[in-house]
């Protein structure tokens, strides 16, 4: 035989190995992989990875595994926030991104998988500010979930991720939605929920994909707690909630904020106080933090215990500074003014990412001690202890507020108790008043109120004067919890578009 007939065969054999072993990588949702993820999801990334590795050893071709371990990585930075975690295992985004693609191009599950780590990855350096890759990202996830169901219009498990991106496209105001509509990105708040619960639904009455429910029941509680204007679902995602069996701190995160913002806080430290961390699972320190904002909006003595076990375990940034700050109040609430300075000088400018730390800055730099009638109201009111709330309001005379801030605050603290209570009339009244003698002042007070307002009157079915107050919010200048409710205004415009 010739050499080049010689180098014919070899090439051949060659071109044989590489095309078997890329038909021969497959998706293979099995029993292992169902456990494994459903360890995964109950931050028991150990349990979970014991699994794949098993799955490893048993099924070599299977590439669900390299989706199961991204999850783990996610999960790991997003709970954790530590800068260093994420540039040390970031190199496996690369490695994972090219197993995959040399898996079957014709399971639902190629794209899927795809997506799922450029959808991971963008939202784990969001937390880290780096906004302009996460986007590329995002888009890049967008695309392939889309074609993916346009093609498996059946296929549940895409639907979740889907819910997710359409619900957050839709929270983007109309002037800003040319950037989405350049590179083709569509949805609404409806189309997300509305395909997050297919999701639940389906996986009620299937039990091949019954392991959806938490991460379709998590999207929609933060739905729910951050863009939904309607309570009226949560007493069924509570009770989906409940079905869940197992210890599960997303669980009990999810169902401790609901209660939290629903006027049931006793509730809410009985279900974070009975639920312990297992020592099995991913430490959630946040829920340490949860913990003592309920027993603060209680007024609890043992608050600030809470604060401190999160403030010392924790090792990112979000919400130390805050933590700080509730420190501070409660010491001032307690009467001790000098623990108060104590721990207010605490705050630093490290991190800044979430309100509430920036917040917390603001009121270390600028000195200002807070009423501290208004902060008890304030903290009663956040518990839902509204007969308490008004009962120091009424207490309260001219000489208890200092300056024209106390009494903005005053006003608007009986304007967000009588809405909450349903006296949405006496509410309106007080909003209308903080607006108009706040709307030109750095604090939240005035925007807020032109939100909650908007909301008021969304329920009533009263969409124009909804649209005026949304967009009153969105044209006012403040500098406080700025992110969270402008996001909020745009989400009701949103919801209220064309009506």
């Amino acid at each position: 035989m010739c050499l080049s007939g010689k180098i014919r065969r070899i090439f051949l054999f060659f071109l044989l190995i590489v095309f078997s072993f890329s038909v021969s990588a497959q998706f293979d949702f099995n029993t292992n992989c169902k456990n494994a993820y459903s360890a995964i999801i109950n931050l028991r990334f150990d349990e979970g990875q014991k699994i794949i590795d098993k799955e490893k050893n048993n099924n070599a071709d299977n590439h669900i595994v390299f989706y199961l371990e991204n999850y783990i990585d996610f999960l790991t930075v997003i709970i954790g926030q530590e800068k260093k975690t994420f540039e040390k295992i970031e190199v496996n985004k690369k490695l994972r991104i090219n197993a995959l693609q040399n898996a079957d191009k014709n399971s639902p599950y190629y794209r899927y998988c795809l997506a799922n780590v450029h959808l991971q990855w963008a939202f784990s350096r969001l937390q880290f500010k780096e906004y302009i890759t996460a986007a590329f990202e995002i888009n890049k996830a967008y695309r392939l979930l889309e074609k993916n169901q346009s093609e498996y219009p059946d296929f549940m498990p895409g639907y979740v991720d889907l819910g997710l991106l359409h619900t957050l496209i839709g929270t983007i105001p109309d002037n800003y939605k040319w950037l989405v509509n350049i590179v083709g990105m569509d949805g609404t708040i409806e189309q997300g929920v509305s395909e997050l619960q297919l999701v639940l639904e389906n996986a009620g009455n299937n039990k091949e994909i019954e392991y959806l429910k938490a991460e379709s029941l998590f999207f929609l509680s933060f739905i729910q707690l951050n863009l939904k204007n309607d309570r009226s679902e949560v007493p069924e995602i509570l009770f989906a909630w409940d079905e869940l069996t197992g210890d599960n701190p997303l669980k009990t995160y999810s169902k401790a904020k609901i209660l939290m913002r629903t006027a049931s806080n006793d509730e809410a430290i009985k279900l974070l106080i009975s639920n312990p961390q297992s020592d099995k699972s991913f430490p959630f320190y946040y829920l340490k933090y949860l913990t003592g904002i309920a027993k603060l909006h209680r007024l609890d003595k043992d608050a600030i215990q809470y604060f401190h076990q999160y403030i010392i375990n924790y090792d990112g940034v979000n919400y130390v500074n805050d933590a700080f700050q509730k420190i501070a109040w409660h010491y001032l609430i307690n009467g001790n003014k000098e623990k108060y300075f104590e721990n207010i000088n605490k705050v630093s400018d490290k991190g800044l990412v979430v309100d509430a730390d920036k917040q917390a800055l603001k009121e270390s730099r600028l000195g200002i001690v807070p009423n501290v009638n208004l902060l008890k109201v304030r903290l009663l009111f956040d518990g839902g202890y509204y007969e308490k709330a008004v009962k120091v309001l009424d207490e309260l005379t001219s000489s208890d507020l200092k300056n024209f801030k106390d009494t903005l605050e005053y006003k608007y603290r009986y304007a967000r108790i009588f809405h909450e209570w349903g006296k949405t009339d006496k509410a309106i009244l007080f909003y209308d008043e903080v607006i108009n003698i706040g709307a030109d002042k750095e604090y939240y007070f005035a925007a807020n109120s032109a939100l909650k307002s908007g909301m008021i009157f969304e329920s009533k079915m009263n969409f124009e004067k909804a649209r005026y107050y949304y967009n009153k919010c969105l044209s006012l200048d403040f500098d406080e919890y700025k992110t969270s409710i402008t996001q909020k205004a745009k989400a009701g415009l949103n919801r209220i578009k064309g009506k």
